[in-house]
C-alpha cells in the first residue's frame, strides 16, 4: 500500500511539517473536523459538497478557513496524486485548528492546518454494493449532544468502540443508536429504512453526522425518483419491521441492508436487497461516477 499527505498543501517530507503534526490540536484534543472522499478516476465526484459543509461546520468548533483555501490544498493534493498515477483512492481531508501549544485554551489567533491523505480504496466496495451487507446491533449506544450532533469532527472514540464490537463478532459494520433509544446511523455511514409510511432516516438532532451522501440523497435523489423519505426519530421496533434498507456515505455509495443481529439473539432482522433500493443505487451511478 502506497500513502500520501500533505499539510497546507506541502506533502510531509520535512523534519517541520513532522513537528507541525506533533503540536497540531487534532492530534491533541481532536480540536478539527474531516471528509472522507472517493477519489475515481482522477476526479472527487462529490468535492464541492465535502468542502461546502467542512468550512460550513468548522466555525461551530472555533476554525474558520476560507472556502479558497481549503479548495486550493485539495485540489492540490488531488493534481499530485494524478502526477504519481494515484487515480482511485480514499481521499481524507482534516480541517484542525492547527498549532495551539500545551493546554485546553484555543490559541488567540487561530491558524488552521489542512491535512490531506490518501490511501488505497478497498476492495470489496462492489461486492457490497450489488449483494448487500450483513450488520451487528451495537451494545455501545451513542451520547446525546446537540451541540456537536450533525458534524463529522474528530472525536470518533464512540465509533472506535462500537466498531471494535463489530470486529469481535465478525461483522464488517454495526447499528448504532444513542442513549435515548433511538437509532442514528452505522459506525460509519447513514442508514435508510423502508417502512410502511415509505422511507425513513433517523434525525440527527441530538447525535450522529449528517453525511455528504445522505444529503445528495434527501435533496435530489429521492425526490428525482419521486419516492416519499422523511427525517425522524426512529425506534428499534421500526428498525425491526421495515421491509428493506441500506447504509451510505460518500466512498461507499449505497450499499443494501441484508441482516441485523446481536449477541442475544433479539435482533434478528433479515430482508433482502430491495427494488427500490436498486432503483436509488442505479439513479446515483448514472449521475455520479463510482456509486
Amino acid at each position: 500500500m502506497i500513502f500520501f499527505s500533505s499539510i497546507n498543501g506541502e506533502f510531509l517530507s520535512s523534519e517541520a511539517s513532522v513537528e507541525q503534526l506533533l503540536q497540531d490540536r487534532g492530534l491533541a484534543y481532536g480540536h478539527g473536523l474531516f471528509e472522507t472522499m472517493a477519489l475515481r478516476c482522477g476526479q472527487i465526484p462529490l468535492l464541492q459538497q465535502h468542502l461546502r459543509r467542512l468550512t460550513a461546520d468548522a466555525p461551530k468548533l472555533g476554525i474558520n478557513p476560507s472556502f479558497e483555501s481549503v479548495e486550493a490544498c485539495v485540489t492540490a493534493f488531488i493534481t499530485s496524486l494524478g502526477e504519481k498515477d494515484v487515480k482511485d483512492a480514499v481521499v481524507k481531508v482534516m480541517l484542525t485548528a492547527g498549532v495551539g501549544g500545551r493546554g485546553y485554551r484555543s490559541p488567540s489567533t487561530v491558524l488552521p492546518h489542512i491535512i490531506c491523505a490518501s490511501s488505497p480504496l478497498v476492495t470489496d466496495l462492489h461486492d457490497q454494493q450489488l449483494n448487500g451487507i450483513n450488520l451487528w446491533r451495537c451494545h455501545y449506544q451513542l451520547p446525546l449532544n446537540p451541540r456537536l450532533a450533525g458534524i463529522k469532527h474528530l472525536n470518533r472514540l464512540d465509533q472506535v468502540l462500537a466498531r471494535n464490537e463489530c470486529d469481535t463478532a465478525g461483522y464488517e459494520d454495526g447499528v448504532m443508536f444513542a442513549t435515548d433509544g433511538n437509532l442514528i446511523e452505522t459506525t460509519c455511514a447513514n442508514i435508510f429504512i423502508k417502512t410502511d409510511e415509505g422511507w425513513l432516516t433517523p434525525a440527527l438532532d441530538n447525535a450522529g453526522v449528517n453525511g455528504v451522501m445522505r444529503t445528495l440523497l434527501l435533496e435530489t435523489i429521492f425526490p428525482a425518483l419521486k419516492l416519499p423519505v422523511s427525517s425522524r426519530a426512529i425506534t428499534a421496533d421500526e428498525l425491526r419491521c421495515c421491509t428493506e434498507g441500506f447504509i451510505c456515505n460518500a466512498v461507499r455509495g449505497l450499499v443494501p441492508i441484508l441482516s441485523i443481529t446481536d449477541s442475544y439473539e433479539q435482533y434478528n432482522l433479515k430482508v433482502a436487497a430491495g427494488a427500490e433500493t436498486k432503483r436509488l443505487q442505479s439513479h446515483l451511478n448514472n449521475d455520479y461516477v463510482g456509486f
